[in-house]
C-alpha cells in the first residue's frame, strides 16, 4: 500500500520553524514523492525557471535542497486564487486586527510557532488555538455587522474548503496511476484539522486506499 505522510507547515521562517528543520523531517521520512501546496504556475516559476527569492516560502527552500540530493518527484496540487479575492480577504483580516482578542491570539500563535516549530504546528494545541481564533473572528463579525465583510469571510473559507478538495483529488488521482512507497504532503497548518477530517471521508469511498499518517498529534 502507498504510504502518505501529512506534515503541517508555516510559510514563513520563524525560530525553530525553518527550512532546515523541515528538511530533517523529510529526510527521516525519505519520500519518493512530495505533494506541495503550490499552484502549477508558481511551480513553473520556482522550479523550471529556477527563480528563488529570499522571501520564498520555507517549504520551497527545503524541497529545492532535497531534490538536489535525492531523485524524487515533487507535485504541485493547489489551484489559483484570483487577485481580486486576495485583496478582499486582506481587508477583511485587517478589520480583525483592530481587536485585542484577535491580536492576542496572533501573538500567542507566532510565539509558540517560533519556540515549538513543526512539533507545535502539528499538535492538538495549535489546532485548538486556531479554532478559538476562528470563533473570535465570528464574534467580531457579529459586532461589526457588515454584510460585505461577512460575504468575503464566508467566501474565504468556502475557497479554503474547495482548495482542500482539489488538492486531495489531485493526490488520489496521481496515486491511482503512479507507484510510490512513501509520499509527503506539505500543507499550511491552518488546513490540518480540516484535511484530516476529509482524509477520513476519502478512506471510506470506493477509491484507492492510501495509508495516511500524520506527523505529530491529530
Amino acid at each position: 500500500m502507498q504510504n502518505i505522510h501529512l506534515v503541517s507547515t508555516f510559510h514563513s521562517e520563524i525560530g525553530k520553524c525553518n527550512a532546515d528543520e523541515l528538511f530533517k523531517i523529510i529526510e527521516h521520512i525519505s519520500p519518493d514523492v512530495i505533494f506541495e501546496e503550490l499552484t502549477p504556475n508558481l511551480y513553473d516559476i520556482l522550479y523550471n525557471k529556477n527563480i528563488l527569492a529570499e522571501s520564498a516560502p520555507l517549504e520551497i527552500k527545503c524541497i529545492r535542497k532535497y531534490i538536489q540530493l535525492h531523485n524524487i518527484k515533487n507535485i504541485p496540487v493547489d489551484i489559483e486564487v484570483s487577485s481580486t479575492f486576495s485583496k478582499g480577504i486582506y481587508h477583511a483580516f485587517a478589520e480583525f486586527e483592530k481587536y485585542d482578542l484577535y491580536n492576542e491570539i496572533e501573538f500567542e500563535l507566532k510565539k509558540k510557532i517560533e519556540l515549538g516549530g513543526f512539533d507545535y504546528l502539528n499538535s492538538y494545541e495549535y489546532s485548538n488555538l486556531v479554532e478559538k481564533q476562528r470563533s473570535d473572528e465570528s464574534k467580531i463579525l457579529e459586532d461589526v455587522n457588515n454584510n460585505q465583510l461577512n460575504r468575503i469571510y464566508k467566501s474565504y473559507y468556502d475557497d479554503q474548503d474547495f482548495r482542500e478538495i482539489i488538492m486531495l483529488n489531485t493526490i488520489y488521482n496521481y496515486s491511482l496511476v503512479n507507484d510510490y512507497d512513501h509520499a509527503v504532503f506539505l500543507i499550511g497548518a491552518g488546513h490540518r484539522r480540516s484535511i484530516i477530517q476529509k482524509v477520513a471521508e476519502y478512506q471510506l469511498k470506493d477509491i484507492i486506499k492510501l495509508n495516511w499518517s500524520f506527523y505529530g498529534t491529530i
